[in-house]
């Protein structure tokens, strides 16, 4: 488990957010199209 937090982490640090708590909460309004966009797969 400990996997997939440890990538959405370093991928959110990637996309700039220096904050980690404030990118997760940015991201979850929209669950289904952040993740792709911060991954650059949209």
């Amino acid at each position: 488990m400990v996997t997939p937090r440890s990538f959405a982490m370093n991928q959110l640090r990637t996309a700039g957010h220096t904050n980690i708590a404030a990118g997760l909460r940015r991201t979850v309004p929209r669950s289904y199209e952040r993740p792709l966009a911060v991954l650059k797969l949209n």
